[in-house]
């Protein structure tokens, strides 16, 4: 047998799968952008400036970097951050399949593992977008294929390999040093020789400090770059490992992070039970040679992941944080499906099986995955909307989850936070005003975007931009919050509202009516029936009113005065942080939907 012959013969079921996943690529490609982080990747391959957050912090230098040798030849940063994706799948695919090849010793279950994990649910919403994951596992899987491959006493390439492709994942998610960097370390205890281990440490530190130091040069210098990574780590203990846990248990937790990335419970349970069966099996590789099984790196990898992500990591972007550990679990699941081969007798059983997972995943994944490739993405039709009908000296003002898409999508509008807008533009009628709003709004004038809901977006999204308003804010809507009430808040079914403390004071425009109405309500979790509001204008009692579930409409008479204060104070108040363990520090009374200034 030729060279070429036994090239084809070792890698033809390779070839295939990595044909069918690149099709899979491209026919479930993104027409627009979507998620905000796709805006920050894209305007750091424009512009790789970490002082504007272009990207956000921890810099993911790597993948900027090549982003920029794609855009050379896309000519569109977000678009080639998408090719990237797409072309990163098929090689991250080769390079699990031969990682298990090399583990299980069996081609067909080793295809089968690598198709499982490439056809997972959290593969296929987040593999193909202007993001760091897919690319990162692709590097990921050249790292696993290299450690998984035997080191010969005669070179070092394998330890090389290793480290370039280690590095390689860093560079382009930062976030994986957390699990790698033990990983690498099992990896070089099992080298054969000192040598091995010295190429290996040069190799990745070379490779390090080409992707590290153009992020310490955009940065502004190595204390530049320090204080940008802080800023990260306090933002991952504020938010990440607090607030946004909502007071979630570890079993809800573990079933965020282990269950949802595969999808549909029809997936999910199935699946399990093969992992279940293939423990055993699993066992016994890691037995193989005892601590030279070069399985166990990836069994710490995984560990130590998992525990980063249960202990620290955002419970709302689970699916796309877990892609990591599913490599595991993929190898299970087959080594699982195995044990059913030898069971039935049935030699084609794993492809079966992994066939009707592939296809029940895609039937799920479709109103999401689907609505993509045909419908712009919410943001990006708003965007379009008001680029193409809204007058030229608007202002546009952003919530706080779409600054990065209005920075990108809207340039040719001032855009700038809501808060800030309608404090500067309460008391300006001449100066058109529109929110670009994260939810839907019935507000009259009100332009919704949206795609269809669906498991798939709740489980295996953040469950934001599925919908997308412009809201015009005409001056007799506007007012200045002066203190005691909190940011603007929407839902996707159209619910708009402002929380207001228990002492809360708002401003009107100087030409304001001679009555304001005042829409006041408050959520169905609150820990009282009822919340009597006291509302005085300009120092003077001007009506009392019942808060309830159900919206309550104060009309108050307003004096020719310049300047009305509206003060609002409640018999009750509470404490989410409290009442709801979701680490929430605010003082909440009731809900202040809308405010309508005009002549009786």
């Amino acid at each position: 047998m030729n060279p070429t012959q036994a090239i084809v013969r070792g890698w033809w079921r390779e070839a295939l799968g990595a044909a069918l996943v690149l099709l899979s690529r491209i026919l479930t490609a993104p027409r627009t952008p979507w998620e905000n982080d796709e805006f920050l990747f894209a305007e750091a391959v424009r512009k790789f400036d970490p002082s504007r957050y272009h990207p956000h912090p921890p810099g993911f230098p790597l993948l900027v970097l090549i982003g920029k040798v794609f855009a050379w030849f896309v000519h569109d940063p977000w678009r080639a951050l998408v090719v990237f994706s797409i072309v990163a799948a098929p090689i991250g695919f080769v390079a699990i399949a031969r990682a298990f090849r090399n583990w299980i010793d069996d081609p067909n279950l080793a295809i089968c593992g690598a198709l499982l994990y490439y056809f997972s649910a959290s593969m296929l919403v987040h593999g193909t977008l202007a993001l760091s994951d897919g690319p990162a596992m692709m590097f990921l899987g050249l790292a696993l294929f290299a450690i998984s491959s035997p080191h010969g006493e005669e070179h070092d390439r394998n330890a090389i390999a290793i480290g370039i492709w280690t590095s390689a994942a860093i560079g382009t998610r930062p976030q994986l040093f957390v699990p790698i960097a033990p990983m690498l370390i099992v990896a070089l205890l099992q080298m054969r020789t000192m040598r091995q281990r010295a190429a290996c440490v040069i190799a990745f530190g070379l490779f390090s400090a080409m992707w590290f130091l153009p992020l310490v040069d955009a940065a502004g210098g190595f204390e530049a770059t320090r204080l940008y990574e802080a800023k990260q780590a306090q933002y991952v203990a504020a938010h990440d490992a607090s607030v946004s846990r909502g007071g979630k248990s570890m079993a809800q937790l573990a079933v965020r992070f282990l269950f949802h990335p595969w999808g549909t419970k029809y997936v999910t349970l199935p699946l399990f039970a093969c992992i279940f069966l293939g423990i055993a099996a699993f066992v016994q590789l890691l037995r193989r040679d005892k601590f030279r099984s070069t399985l166990w790196a990836l069994v710490v990898f995984t560990i130590v992941q998992l525990i980063f992500e249960l202990g620290w990591m955002d419970p709302a972007d689970a699916a796309r944080y877990s892609l990591p550990i599913m490599i595991v679990i993929s190898m299970l699941a087959v080594l699982g499906m195995d044990v059913v081969r030898r069971s039935v007798k049935v030699n084609a059983t794993p492809m079966i099986v992994t066939a009707i997972f592939a296809i029940a995943t895609l039937v799920y994944v479709w109103p999401l995955v689907g609505s993509r490739t045909k419908i712009a993405s919410p943001p990006a039709a708003a965007a379009a909307f008001a680029n193409a009908n809204l007058p030229a000296n608007s202002v546009i003002a952003y919530d706080v989850s779409l600054k990065p898409h209005a920075e990108y999508l809207l340039s040719r509008f001032r855009v700038v936070p809501i808060e800030k807008a309608i404090a500067e533009l309460y008391d300006r009628p001449d100066v058109p005003l529109y929110l670009i709003a994260n939810g839907a709004s019935s507000a009259s004038g009100a332009h919704v975007f949206t795609w269809p809901a669906s498991d798939a977006y709740e489980k295996l999204t953040r469950q934001l931009y599925r919908t997308v308003t412009i809201v015009p804010k005409p001056p007799r809507e506007r007012y200045l919050v002066v203190r005691g009430a909190y940011p603007l808040e929407w839902t996707a079914a159209g619910d708009e509202w402002r929380w207001l403390g228990p002492d809360a004071t708002i401003r009107l425009p100087r030409a304001h009516g001679s009555e304001a109405a005042l829409t006041l309500r408050f959520s169905s979790d609150v820990p009282y029936e009822t919340n009597a509001v006291q509302i005085s204008v300009n120092g003077r009692d001007a009506a009392v009113v019942n808060a309830g579930r159900e919206p309550v409409i104060a009309k108050v008479p307003l004096p020719p005065d310049p300047q009305i204060d509206i003060r609002l104070r409640s018999a009750h108040s509470f404490s989410p942080g409290a009442l709801l363990h979701n680490a929430d520090p605010r003082t909440l009374s009731v809900q202040l939907t809308s405010v309508v200034s005009e002549q009786r």
